[in-house]
């Protein structure tokens, strides 16, 4: 059973949450079980152009429905989230579970190194009506889940992908060279000056034999 779940907040940094859904995924057989969706009250929401979210809105509901989602996460033996990285943090006093990432850690054969869900999901053949908010693209994943071939399979080395140590990396390359990091996936780190990615571990050997110039690691994290 996996807990797909994701979330909508007012903002990338210092914001809050405005929404949270979640469903209860059965692999064998697959198909959604369950499914609890709710706008948390807030006071303003800079993103609202985005998500469609006012304030006047959200502050319709209640905290009482986070009880719901963490009881439904006790039926759950995994939790993921299409970015993970930027999901968990907002989960984990609501429910205690491992993590993958359905983005980083599932090998959905996508050659692509940086996509969205919608992209994903238009991959696949999936329409995709409505976006930005918390139920829909749960929705979104789950049907992406559905139509991926081999599941079981890719679940499992994704499972098992999302226990190896996340590292960052430096790419070592001059100004001349700096569009080689970018095609890798490296993304410019203003503060530091410097191109690094996010890889696991047990990916790097395979990640590097892809590129020509070298990395340090910057940083080691669970």
């Amino acid at each position: 059973m996996i807990l797909i779940v994701d979330t909508e907040t007012t903002g990338l940094e210092n914001a809050e949450i405005c929404e949270m859904a979640a469903t209860l995924y059965s692999t064998n057989p697959k198909g959604a079980i369950a499914s609890i969706s709710t706008l948390l009250p807030i006071e303003n929401n800079p993103t609202e152009s985005i998500n469609g979210i006012s304030p006047k809105l959200a502050n319709l509901a209640d905290y009482e429905q986070l009880n719901n989602l963490s009881k439904l996460s006790q039926k759950a033996n995994y939790a993921t989230a299409f970015n993970a990285e930027f999901d968990k943090p907002f989960w984990d006093t609501t429910i205690d579970l491992p993590w993958f990432c359905a983005m980083r850690d599932f090998d959905w054969e996508y050659h692509k190194e940086r996509f969205t869900l919608i992209e994903l999901a238009l991959w696949l053949g999936i329409g995709v009506a409505t976006a930005h908010r918390a139920g829909d693209d749960v929705r979104l994943l789950v049907e992406c889940f559905n139509r991926c071939s081999h599941f079981e399979e890719r679940l499992e080395q994704a499972i098992t992908r999302s226990q190896s140590p996340q590292i960052k990396l430096k790419a070592i390359v001059n100004y001349d060279n700096c569009q080689l990091a970018k095609d890798a996936g490296f993304e410019w780190d203003y503060d530091q000056k410097i191109w690094v990615k996010k890889v696991r571990e047990c990916d790097r050997l395979n990640f590097l034999d892809q590129f020509n110039f070298e990395t340090d690691i910057i940083t080691t994290s669970a």
